[in-house]
């Protein structure tokens, strides 16, 4: 006989809310744990690889290094070359040793060519020619393609796939639980080491410096931004520039002290808009933590969904 006293069905107790939810549905899982780490794991491994096969093809990259080729070629250029097959001609983007320096290598265009097949070069940003002639001997490649900014990528290569590395294998060490907070510090820590080591942001290259015709003893310098970043150069009792995009020629100006040279300042010169970016980049891991905290799942474990 059924107990009196026994709940019947539309008696039953009613459980707890989320109760019936936790046991009958699994967990929610989240997929976003691991994709910032795949992307810039995948981004650095198609990086190395792109560079392993054009060295592998023939090519080689060179990375600009001076001012000589700016604007066209500046600073912080990504250069690829392919070695020379037929005749030389002007215009031609060349690397080449200097005769009896072949310990020197240098990335200038072609800007004469002899009857007798010798070649001179020069540097776009340079007010002369080299002060050398070559033979098809001295020239090392000729550049296929260039891309602006790209070499500071290059340079930074082998500090990237360190820290990758380092990423990667350690994180298989951190509990489940704080591997948020690990990917966290390493994104921000492999995007700081090089801008601290290779300074590629803000820099400028003094091309020459003359006297200023508008004004009795001052002197004016032709100055090239081989910054990444737009900026302003100041002069102590002179004229500035304002706002200098990269790889873009100023002409501050003003009077020396004493008998002390121009002394030149350069302060990054960003939009409004640029500065709005600048600080979204900056902020986003700090309200990215903030938002995690306050929803109380900074220290959930995130796998993937089966």
């Amino acid at each position: 006989m059924r107990d009196p006293s026994a709940p019947t069905a539309d008696q039953a107790p009613e459980a707890p809310p989320g109760a019936a939810a936790s046991a009958t549905a699994p967990p929610v899982r989240r997929v976003a744990d691991g994709r910032l780490s795949l992307i810039i794991v995948g981004a650095v491994t198609l990086a190395v690889l792109f560079v392993a096969g054009w060295n592998l093809s023939g090519g080689q990259l060179q990375v600009m290094e001076t001012s000589s080729m700016c604007p066209s070629v500046c600073v912080g250029s990504l250069v690829g070359e392919r070695p020379l097959e037929g005749p030389p001609h002007v215009g031609q983007l060349v690397t080449f040793h200097p005769p009896h320096s072949h310990g020197q290598t240098y990335t200038h265009e072609i800007s004469h060519i002899f009857a007798n097949g010798m070649i001179q070069t020069r540097g776009v940003g340079n007010p002369t020619h080299d002060p050398w002639l070559l033979t098809r001997s001295d020239i090392v490649g000729v550049g296929v393609f260039s891309v602006w900014g790209l070499g500071w990528l290059l340079r930074a290569l082998p500090l990237l796939s360190v820290g990758v590395l380092a990423w990667v294998v350690l994180r298989t060490w951190i509990q489940p639980g704080a591997r948020r907070a690990w990917d966290r510090v390493c994104v921000v820590g492999v995007a700081v080491l090089p801008v601290w080591v290779l300074h590629p942001l803000v820099s400028a290259s003094v091309v020459a410096t003359t006297t200023d015709p508008s004004h009795s003893h001052w002197l004016r310098m032709t100055v090239v931004n081989t910054g990444i970043l737009p900026a302003s150069f100041d002069v102590a009792s002179g004229r500035g520039a304002s706002h200098v995009s990269s790889a873009a020629l100023a002409r501050p100006a003003g009077a020396p002290i004493g008998h002390q040279p121009l002394i030149l300042h350069e302060v990054v010169s960003l939009y409004w808009w640029g500065w709005v970016i600048v600080g979204i980049v900056v902020l986003s891991p700090i309200v990215s933590y903030a938002w995690h905290i306050w929803r109380d799942d900074e220290g959930v474990p995130t796998t993937a969904a089966l």
